[in-house]
């Protein structure tokens, strides 16, 4: 081992570890021979080294919740590059991860790793005719929604226009169009990927070889078992869309939840919505009665027009005269701001669950377990509708496994930080206890490193078949994949 391990030995010795005992950290060697076998691979502008331009942005999540010093990153432009780059690091006996915005970041990444940066990877080609895009893996969803909607189609994207198409497609996928279409899993029509053996594949329905059809099934809602270079989506028509969100005084969350809760049963499945409690910052286009206070956020979006969230709309301002209401006719911009997502990247930490009914005072109870706008409480919490009867293709998560998706999350930068709101997010957990599915939501588990119990025993076996087939080494490491 070279002389610079055996300091770092010695150095996490002196930090408290058991006296006497010493281990030898060889990642310092395999970084380097890491190195040298992806310069000897790839350009050499493809591959940023530590301290080298691009590295440290490459290295820069969206959720910062944890540090990532990777032997290095290759900022792969194709898909043979991509290739390539998980050839030589198998052969070097490294370990390779991926990442595009890094928004489900949840681990740290360590010199013995291999970072694939697909942002590079952003082409998006529309065919308005066949209602289908086919999107480079490293896009955003603004990417495709602009170059949809002149088209008058949208996919399935998630409530922030910078989340990756990728990951938010490979665990489910839950937007604005839920209701009337689905998950945005169940859009997924092929998957051009490389396997952990470095070999390039498509995962399609009618794929030759058994184990890409598949990948295909796992790439709809579950683990990925490869990395993706390009994706083919569906569009969807939507010809009439309203949208917006209201704001009120955090003090009316009983009555409005009443109100909601009473009101989904004759709400149409061309409308999805969410209620959330919010605490808002003390700056911001908010006004100056709701600043730095906790409020009651309804979003909601209806692909029927205005008729299809009047009702709604009608049975909660009966209850409080909202402060803000930006309803109104939307396009994919407008769309895309109604969630009122952060406007850069936090330390993010938070779960998911799959609700079978949210009763008002079930609404209220998670809301107070969250203390939302207090000292030390969660930054947001949300319940949003999602009970569809669209049809779905066979996947691992095509469907949603419950009518109601819970979410909750606050920014946590360090250990006790974590410890905190993990705290929190139990007590959450256990007050929406009388309707959990127990079947975790994993995409909504910001800087968590596992899945939680996201699926059903024997989709979890088949799902790890699967991943045994396609990534035999283990080379491919990914945030929230399968046990080993």
């Amino acid at each position: 081992y070279p002389l610079e391990d055996v300091a770092a030995a010695f150095t996490e010795q002196a930090k408290g570890h058991t006296a006497g005992k010493i281990v030898l950290l060889p990642w310092a060697s395999r970084a380097e021979a890491l190195r040298r076998a992806l310069a000897a691979a790839l350009p050499a502008d493809v591959v940023l080294t530590p301290g080298s331009s691009g590295y440290q942005d490459a290295t820069s999540p969206d959720n910062s919740s944890f540090e990532q010093t990777p032997a290095a990153v290759v900022r792969a432009r194709t898909g043979a590059e991509v290739a390539q780059a998980i050839q030589a690091a198998r052969a070097a006996g490294g370990q390779v991860m991926v990442q595009a915005t890094g928004h489900g970041a949840g681990v740290p990444v360590g010199p013995g790793v291999i970072l694939i940066d697909t942002s590079a990877l952003d082409a998006v080609r529309i065919d308005a005719d066949g209602r289908v895009a086919r999107v480079g893996a490293g896009t955003v969803w603004s990417q495709v929604q602009e170059q949809a909607w002149p088209h008058g189609l949208l996919a399935l994207s998630g409530t922030s226009p910078t989340v990756g198409v990728s990951g938010y497609t490979f665990h489910g996928g839950v937007g604005w169009l839920a209701r009337p279409f689905g998950l945005a899993s169940g859009s997924l029509r092929a998957v051009d990927y490389v396997d952990g053996t470095g070999v390039p594949r498509r995962a399609t329905a009618d794929s030759p070889d058994p184990a890409d059809r598949e990948a295909l099934w796992a790439f709809r809602g579950g683990a990925p078992v490869g990395v993706a270079t390009e994706l083919t989506v569906d569009l969807y028509p939507v010809p009439d869309l309203w949208a917006g969100y209201l704001l009120w005084p955090g003090q009316h969350l009983p009555a409005l939840a009443a109100a909601w809760a009473r009101d989904l049963a004759e709400a149409p499945d061309a409308l999805t919505s969410t209620l959330g409690l919010l605490a808002l910052p003390p700056e911001g286009p908010f006004p100056d009665v709701l600043k730095g206070t906790a409020v009651v956020h309804l979003s909601y979006a209806s692909v029927a027009g205005e008729a299809g969230l009047a009702g709604l709309r009608s049975a909660l301002r009966a209850v409080a005269e909202p402060a803000v209401d930006t309803t109104g006719p939307a396009d994919a911009g407008r769309l895309a701001q109604i969630h009122l997502d952060p406007p850069g990247g936090i330390p993010a930490r938070g779960m998911g669950q799959w609700l079978s009914a949210a009763p008002a005072d079930l609404i209220v109870a998670v809301a107070t377990a969250a203390r939302i706008g207090q000292p030390d409480g969660l930054n947001m919490i949300e319940i949003r509708h999602v009970a569809s009867d669209a049809p779905a293709p066979d996947g691992a998560l095509t469907q949603a496994p419950g009518p109601f998706l819970l979410h909750a999350v606050a920014a946590a930068g360090d250990d006790a930080g974590r410890a905190r709101v993990d705290d929190l997010l139990k007590n959450v957990q256990d007050a929406a206890g009388p309707g959990d599915t127990g079947l975790a939501a994993p995409t909504f588990r910001e800087g968590q490193p596992d899945d939680a119990g996201a699926y059903r025993p024997a989709d979890l076996e088949r799902l790890r078949a699967i991943s045994q087939r396609l990534n035999p080494d283990g080379t491919l490491v990914f945030v929230r994949g399968l046990p080993r």
